[in-house]
């Protein structure tokens, strides 16, 4: 497997800098920058895991993203990721070692079926958010 890290860093810092001096050695990992579009869609479609170690999030868009794709997924165990995330596709944010752990339990055994993107479908649909929110609208009202 090669380990493909998507999007770069918002101001680039000893530690972006280092991991890409860590990473050019290394024809496994490939670091693609910030990627959007039919790019991004090409790359989750051929992808095997998604993971998403943040420490801060709002809405974890690009979780929601693989999650559409229907990948399993790994997160850092932060209330935003919580939201989207299973307990037992989290793991506690800043533990490498966990990180580590879960990654090589899937690479070893790979989850058989998904069901991330009907979670995506059920619980995140816009259609669905926009009904709820004009409901409440309508019970202010």
């Amino acid at each position: 497997m090669q380990l493909v890290i998507a999007g770069a860093a918002d101001h680039e810092d000893e530690y972006s800098r280092n991991l890409k001096n860590q990473a050019a050695g290394d024809v496994r990992i490939i670091m693609t920058g910030f990627i959007k579009g039919a790019e991004l869609g090409e790359m989750l479609s051929n992808a095997g895991l998604f993971a998403l170690p943040s420490y801060h999030e709002g809405l974890p868009i690009a979780l929601l993203e693989a999650m559409s794709y229907n990948l399993p997924i790994i997160a850092s165990d932060i209330p935003a990721n919580c939201e989207l995330a299973l307990a037992n596709e989290t793991f506690s944010v800043g533990n490498v070692e966990e990180l580590h752990r879960k990654i090589s339990e899937f690479i070893s055994s790979p989850a058989v079926e998904q069901n991330t993107r009907r979670r995506v479908e059920t619980e995140f649909n816009w259609d669905g958010v926009a009904d709820a929110t004009e409901r409440l609208y309508l019970d202010v009202v």
